[in-house]
């Protein structure tokens, strides 16, 4: 509990930091600081969505081997792959729209 107040602490901080930046004229109001998390419950993401292992794969273009081997730990996502999987729990419905064409 302790780490994850810790790591929301330096979110807020960074943040802010950037908040500065943009209003001081150092950083446009367009450009991130992209904080990709260094591990996503791929399982809980799909489960919250009430999916099975094989809908969530062909449902978000995924490779139903490569969501099991995340799903048992065998294999880790790669950052993009952990970038997409959070756009999907955070904005499902942004991402449906685009993949629907």
């Amino acid at each position: 509990m302790a780490y994850s107040i810790i790591m929301n602490g330096s979110r807020i901080i960074e943040s802010m930091k950037e908040a500065v930046a943009i209003s001081k004229g150092e950083l446009s109001a367009g450009t991130y600081l992209i904080h990709i998390p260094e591990k996503v419950d791929v399982k809980a993401i799909r489960q919250q969505m009430g999916l099975s292992q094989s809908s969530f794969a062909n449902r978000f273009g995924l490779s139903l081997y490569t969501l099991r081997n995340w799903e048992q730990g065998k294999r880790q996502p790669d950052p993009a792959a952990r970038a997409y999987l959070k756009v999907i729990e955070k904005a499902l419905d942004v991402v449906s729209k685009v993949l629907a064409g």
